[in-house]
């Protein structure tokens, strides 16, 4: 019976051949094949009996050195991918992003297996199963990917391919604290999640307890289209507002954009008016070539959502950023309800910071 080869990697000519010497060290059957058309990206292979082997040797690596085992000079984004739609678009999207940046892909797929956590009731066979449909997974999503990039369609970026066991939001968490990516990007539903969970319990989570800002995009987005354009920043005039903008400016300053500085309040209050000629008066001194607006919005109808739709559709938002500190997102922005009812409900790309 032939065996077959299984894709458990992808990355750079030089990345790929550094990981195949390292499982030939340890007497494995290696294949390195270039991804399709590229002629700079690799995809590595072995043997489906040698999987579990493979995977364990690369894991025992990677925990010595606490970092990607695929290095790279250039910024990283870090793209979580299940191959739903959702997370195809953020890689469509992740890539547009790259370009401005000057940074490297890296796709990470994770799944969790009962196998894992209970080695002496279920078999090995259960785990290679996964591992050979992931594998098979990956190999779809990369020639999509790689068909675009021939038709110009997306950019020619460099990206890898890791696979890692684990509940998916920490395995993400922990990637994030390993590699220090500039960005993760995540469809903000996923393959198995329920319709009426618009953000998705995985993104929430990644959103909530990741240390790097997280780019949330839902499904209305266009896929090929980079969601910037006008920007909202919604602020509940604390004492990290500045300092918070500040930070989106380091990232947000290569692309062009109309910032719209909004708070969102549940009643009037005149104190907001004065704060907001504050922020007014910082944003004409150290920002003086963007073009800014500056608005409150406060509950209509017993319904926050109405304004916050409203303003939106309005003015063409292509983009919400939010800032959260260390304690929980939605405590701490504005008011908690309101917060939450507008990060669930957004149907726009969704960028949470964190100071």
């Amino acid at each position: 019976m032939k065996s077959n080869f299984i894709t458990i990697a992808i990355g750079s000519v030089a990345e790929s051949d550094k990981l195949r010497q390292m499982l030939e060290k340890n007497k494995l059957a290696v294949k390195c094949e270039f991804l399709h058309s590229s002629l700079v990206t690799q995809k590595i292979s072995v043997l489906e009996e040698d999987v579990m082997k493979a995977m364990r040797t690369i894991e025992v690596a990677d925990n010595k050195r606490n970092t990607k085992h695929f290095k790279s000079e250039n910024p990283i984004i870090l793209i979580p991918v299940d191959f739903s739609d959702y997370s195809i678009k953020a890689c469509e999207i992740g890539f547009g992003i790259a370009q401005k940046l000057g940074a490297e892909i890296m796709l990470l797929h994770t799944y969790f297996s009962a196998a894992v956590s209970f080695p002496k009731i279920y078999p090995d066979e259960e785990i290679v199963a996964l591992l050979a449909q992931s594998g098979k997974d990956i190999d779809n999503l990369s020639a999509q990917l790689q068909e675009k990039i021939a038709k110009n369609e997306l950019p020619n970026i460099p990206y890898s391919y890791i696979v890692k066991e684990g509940v998916p939001e920490d395995v993400i968490i922990e990637q994030a604290q390993k590699t220090h990516p500039v960005l993760v990007v995540m469809g903000t539903r996923g393959k198995n999640q329920k319709e009426y969970e618009l953000i998705g319990s995985v993104t929430a989570e990644v959103i909530e307890h990741c240390s790097v800002p997280v780019l949330a995009i839902p499904e209305s987005v266009l896929a090929s289209k980079t969601p910037f354009g006008n920007v909202l920043f919604a602020t509940n005039f604390d004492d990290k507002t500045l300092s918070s903008f500040d930070n989106m400016m380091k990232f947000l300053g290569e692309f062009k954009f109309k910032l719209f500085f909004v708070h969102f309040e549940a009643k009037k209050d005149a104190w907001n008016e004065i704060k907001l000629s504050g922020i007014k008066h910082y944003f004409s001194k150290n920002y003086p070539d963007i073009e800014t607006d500056y608005s409150i919005i406060s509950e209509e109808s017993g319904n926050i959502l109405v304004g916050f739709d409203k303003f939106v559709a309005e003015h063409q938002i292509g983009l919400i950023v939010l800032n959260t500190h260390k304690r929980n997102l939605f405590a701490q922005l504005f008011n908690p309800s309101i917060a939450k009812k507008m990060v669930f409900h957004a149907k726009v790309p969704i960028l949470v910071f964190h100071t």
